[in-house]
């Protein structure tokens, strides 16, 4: 029989029997957040009535498998929220609107070898997912005041699954950067109904008839990781994400990037303050003439369950 030691957080498992170091480690865990707001006035405000209802949640999860010189590293994360609003029609009747705030799906995974002689520096592949959970709606008003709402994108339409296979150095267990020789980013758009309800023939660069659109070119992608320990407990992480195509110089959106920033301080065990950002920035999302930077963030005090 073999007799195992296990040590958590970050778990060095060891052949007790045979007296040998197996050299695994397994880093694994998962935090629960959640924040509400509430806002209101009184009928007769001054600076005008109105009443707000906001509320998001999150989960990272992680699960990091490490073997002598491989490594095995995965990561989740999922932002869903909204905002209710009261709001008033032409004839002065009020009506409540639900619109979403953030929205995004990201997952990736990665298989490292590191070199034997520059052990912080390893060939990798692997591939990400970004998408969305909820369908999003663009909003208007009708002739007497009420909002309409019209679907523009839902899940996978658009999302996007990049597969690239490179370089990555990891100095630091705070900080990594990779480098992708090769990577294969494709564009899906499932929802085909989306081209009508929007009058468009092309949506995120994919042609009106066509499910997915695939690109070859450069992956860069840098993190950055870090925990100070004050009076309160803060934590900071953010991710760089760029899609560079072959033929950047001819193509419509020559790079495609994507910032994450998360921003927590713990107050006590279970209530936190939080920021957090998405920004993407790609011209084959935006109209013509159209800013191509996209923001969605997120500020306020809520619960976190670490796991």
């Amino acid at each position: 029989m073999i007799a195992t030691s296990l040590k958590v957080r970050g778990i060095a498992i060891t052949d007790s029997t045979q007296g040998i170091d197996t050299g695994r480690i397994i880093k694994k865990g998962a935090e629960l957040g959640a924040t509400t707001a509430l806002s209101g006035t009184s009928p007769n405000w001054s600076g005008g009535a109105a009443n707000n209802l906001s509320g998001n949640f999150y989960i990272r999860a992680f699960y990091n498998l490490k073997i002598k010189r491989q490594t095995w590293d995965n990561i989740m994360k999922i932002n869903a929220g909204a905002i209710s609003s009261t709001m008033q029609d032409n004839f002065g009747n009020k009506f409540r609107s639900t619109r979403k705030n953030i929205d995004n799906v990201f997952i990736d995974s990665k298989y490292g070898m590191s070199f034997e002689r520059v052990k912080w520096l390893s060939g990798f592949g692997g591939p990400n997912l970004q998408t969305q959970l909820l369908p999003g709606y663009s909003y208007a008003r009708d002739a007497n005041g009420r909002e309409t709402k019209s679907l523009v994108s839902s899940f996978l339409s658009q999302g996007s699954l990049m597969s690239a296979i490179g370089f990555e150095a990891k100095p630091t267990e705070r900080f990594y950067g990779r480098l992708a020789l090769f990577s294969l980013k494709q564009t899906f758009m499932l929802n085909q109904s989306l081209y009508e309800k929007r009058n468009q023939s092309t949506i995120a660069g994919v042609n009106k008839g066509q499910y997915i659109r695939s690109e070859q070119g450069f992956q860069i992608q840098t993190g950055f990781n870090r925990e100070f320990n004050f009076n309160k407990q803060l934590l900071i992480r953010t991710n760089y994400l760029a899609f560079i195509p072959y033929n950047f110089k001819r193509n419509p959106s020559p790079l495609d990037s994507r910032i994450d920033m998360g921003l927590t301080i713990k107050l006590t065990r279970y209530l936190n303050f939080n920021y957090t950002l998405i920004s993407i920035f790609d011209k084959d999302l935006s109209r013509p003439g159209e800013n191509a930077w996209q923001n969605s963030w997120v500020l306020g005090l809520g619960f976190l369950y670490k796991i």
